[in-house]
């Protein structure tokens, strides 16, 4: 099969789907190796951002997904008028940022961190969908872990948690 028939095959799962859909999955359904499908992938997610294609492939962790081209997002909202996305808070940012360098993390740990209460913005960041209940810490009370989610990923266009910046760099 050609690269090309690949993206197209790829293209249309994607665009049915409407979520992020996993590459070995992916790979099953459209009968090849994981690797051929990576290397197509690649190909095309760099062929659309050099032409700055309205729709993009993006790979999201072990997951590929279309989503719109971020410089486009101004005539978007003209047309749809989504709601508004509503900006994170100090205390929240500060809340995501400890969870994403030290997960799984209790809420208590957080708040030793940070040196305040945190129930606030744990609670925002779950409804917002960038953190996620991971389990129980295996501890007195059984607190529950919270993980940075997909949607965090998404959000901060990032394919996984490597990218993220070392912390000697994050706190410059």
């Amino acid at each position: 099969m050609s690269e090309k028939e690949i993206i197209n095959r790829l293209e249309s799962i994607l665009f049915v789907s409407g979520e992020a859909v996993g590459i070995a999955e992916l790979a099953e359904a459209l009968e090849i190796e994981k690797e051929e499908l990576e290397k197509a992938a690649e190909n095309e997610i760099q062929k659309r951002k050099e032409q700055n294609a309205g729709i993009l492939l993006a790979r999201v962790d072990d997951k590929l997904q279309l989503c719109t081209n971020a410089a486009y997002s101004p005539y978007i909202e003209k047309v749809l008028q989504p709601v508004k996305k509503s900006r994170l808070s100090q205390s929240m940012l500060e809340t995501l940022a400890i969870i994403a360098y030290r997960q799984p993390i209790t809420r208590y740990e957080i708040e030793q961190i940070r040196g305040v209460k945190s129930n606030y913005s744990v609670a925002g960041l779950i409804e917002k969908g960038l953190i996620v209940r991971a389990g129980r810490k295996k501890t007195l009370g059984n607190p529950v872990l919270y993980a940075t989610s997909e949607e965090f990923l998404r959000h901060f266009q990032i394919r996984s948690l490597d990218e993220l910046p070392p912390v000697s760099e994050a706190e410059s």
